[in-house]
């Protein structure tokens, strides 16, 4: 029971967190995917559909350029929480599937559909970029968590060998300290003069 709370808290935080920074990222950049809407389409629903098509929907160059690298960026956080790489990915695709999700649930339901023409001209093209966006995140978060298991270790390594090397040693019988003693337990040689000490202080 505490693994699957926890599994979700973690998908909960991490939803969260990508959401801040795409939407940052968004109004930061002032990035904006134009949609034609119909005169009888209300208010409150073109606000919540041009909202929400701005996470996700891109045409163009320029667009595709930013909302790739947006996506790709916001991937790193679940990537640098997890390490491991279905977790990372796993939390990727959950936050680009519940904004896809919503967006194409307001754009193409029968009910809420902005207009015909829309629907039959960019469904295809939507659909496809969609796809291609989720896999490339997909594999990007699978190589970043890869090459990150393996510069980790190494990593580890250094900390380890830093953490072993002795902070003090005594100049006559050569004992090792890991803290700065004031005399030498095995030959109790004097090791740090009252004036030194002071001069710390």
């Amino acid at each position: 029971m505490m693994k699957v709370r926890c599994f979700f808290e973690q998908r909960i935080v991490s939803f969260i967190l990508q959401f801040i920074l795409l939407t940052l990222l968004i109004y930061g950049f002032n990035y904006s995917y134009q949609i034609d809407f119909d005169a009888d389409v209300e208010r409150e629903q073109i606000v919540i559909i041009q909202f929400l098509a701005n996470y996700v929907l891109f045409r163009g160059v320029d667009d595709t350029i930013f909302m790739y690298s947006a996506w790709l960026l916001i991937s790193f956080l679940p990537i640098l929480i997890n390490i491991d790489c279905k977790k990372a990915y796993s939390a990727n695709l959950l936050t680009y599937f519940v904004l896809n999700f919503f967006v194409y649930v307001f754009l193409f339901s029968k009910d809420m559909r902005v207009t015909d023409d829309f629907f039959t001209l960019n469904f295809i093209t939507l659909i496809w970029n969609t796809i291609l966006l989720g896999f490339t995140i997909i594999i990007f978060s699978i190589l970043v968590s890869f090459l990150l298991k393996k510069i980790k270790p190494a990593q580890f390594q250094q900390i380890d060998v830093l953490d072993n090397k002795p902070l003090m040693i005594c100049p006559k019988c050569g004992t090792e300290f890991q803290s700065i003693p004031m005399f030498c337990y095995n030959c109790n040689t004097k090791l740090i003069n009252e004036e030194d000490d002071n001069s710390e202080v």
